[in-house]
């Protein structure tokens, strides 16, 4: 099992977080919030941020929230999305996630966006699968 510490290094290291400009605010057990300042980049043909930048952030907070709990690698095996408003380029947004039921092999989480005003602009439920060794 990873140290919290492990985890935390792990997630602000990687380089896809770093592409979408994805920030911690708070990196504890059970309780990860992070931060996205929408960029250009981040903006599709219709000039909101495209969906699987959301799609991604929140995959992301909720991973982290439940590595953060188990300590454990893990992969999604189904996400779904309910994009509830639009997002535009210098938007400051904030995911966090819960998890809704820990398993022995499978965790479900459930994510949400807020812009700043507090708004949720999208909200998922996934199911993710701890990759336990032997």
């Amino acid at each position: 099992m990873e140290s919290l510490e492990q985890v935390r290094e792990l997630f602000e290291n990687s380089a896809f977080n770093k592409h979408l400009n994805i920030r911690t605010e708070i990196f504890d057990e059970g309780n990860v919030r992070c931060t996205m300042d929408v960029q250009e980049h981040h903006l599709n043909v219709n000039q909101a941020v495209h969906g699987g930048v959301l799609f991604s952030l929140l995959d992301s907070v909720m991973g982290a929230t439940i590595r953060s709990v188990t300590g454990i690698p893990l992969v999604t095996v189904n996400m779904s999305i309910h994009y509830l408003a639009a997002v535009v380029a210098g938007e400051k947004l904030t995911a966090r996630a819960e998890i809704a039921h820990l398993g022995r092999s499978l965790v479900t989480a459930e994510g949400f966006l807020e812009g700043e005003d507090g708004l949720i602009r999208a909200k998922t439920i996934g199911t993710f699968k701890l990759l336990r060794k032997g």
